[in-house]
């Protein structure tokens, strides 16, 4: 038997193999969880799209419409760019450790069975999905002249809207519902919980953020309108 497992090592998930394996990094992460490498990965990815991201934003243009002046331009362009920077990279980090605890809840509710170190190893895997994302967003804004405040993979970058309905295009984007389709495979083969069970979890997440995107759009419909 002793044999036979040192034959068979039980293999490390590789985080690159979540872009042509997603199945088999799972079932791996379910028996041998992996932390730090891809830890240190959504960190750097993160570090670098938000750079970019805030730096290419055109600031000048969103804030000129507030009727701020060439000196007062000057003076909000840095606090917004470090703000933007800073606000990005605390969400993420916040995403890491929090998104695992709502995953184990729900393969608690649908009655399977994992760990919070599971769970957070499916969480940073997906998250190297939506940190490629974030990084081509901020490549485009950062080397293009564009003014635009959504995610240019999303839909609200090829359908003009007005709020809300620019904010509820903007979460239908390739990165974000790849990583949604990742979760519910993730929730299934990690969390052994039935294909119905994840889908329906990952489905109630979604309507969740979508609520919260509804809101966070007639809040700026009203903001721009006051």
């Amino acid at each position: 038997m002793e044999a036979n497992l040192e034959k068979n090592p039980v293999k490390s998930p590789s985080i690159f193999g979540i872009l042509t394996s997603p199945g088999e990094q799972f079932e791996r992460i379910k028996t041998k969880p992996a932390i730090w490498g891809p830890l240190l990965l959504v960190l750097v990815l993160t570090v670098v799209g938000a750079v970019y991201t805030a730096v290419g934003t055109n600031y000048d243009a969103i804030f000129k419409e507030s009727g701020l002046t060439g000196e007062e331009l000057e003076i909000v362009r840095p606090l917004a760019v470090g703000g933007a920077i800073f606000g990005t990279i605390f969400i993420q980090i916040a995403t890491v450790f929090i998104a695992p605890l709502i995953y184990w809840l729900c393969v608690k509710i649908s009655g399977g069975t994992t760990t919070y170190r599971n769970m957070l190893s499916l969480n940073l895997f997906i998250m190297f999905i939506s940190c490629i994302g974030l990084l081509i967003n901020g490549l485009f804004l950062y080397f293009t002249d564009s003014t635009s405040l959504y995610n240019v993979t999303s839909l609200a970058s090829i359908i003009p809207a007005e709020q809300p309905l620019a904010s509820i295009l903007n979460i239908f984007e390739v990165f974000s519902l790849w990583g949604y389709v990742l979760l519910a495979v993730g929730l299934e083969k990690v969390g052994g919980i039935s294909k119905k069970s994840a889908w329906i979890s990952v489905a109630v997440l979604f309507g969740i953020l979508l609520l919260f995107s509804v809101a966070s759009g007639f809040f700026d419909a009203m903001s721009a309108g006051a």
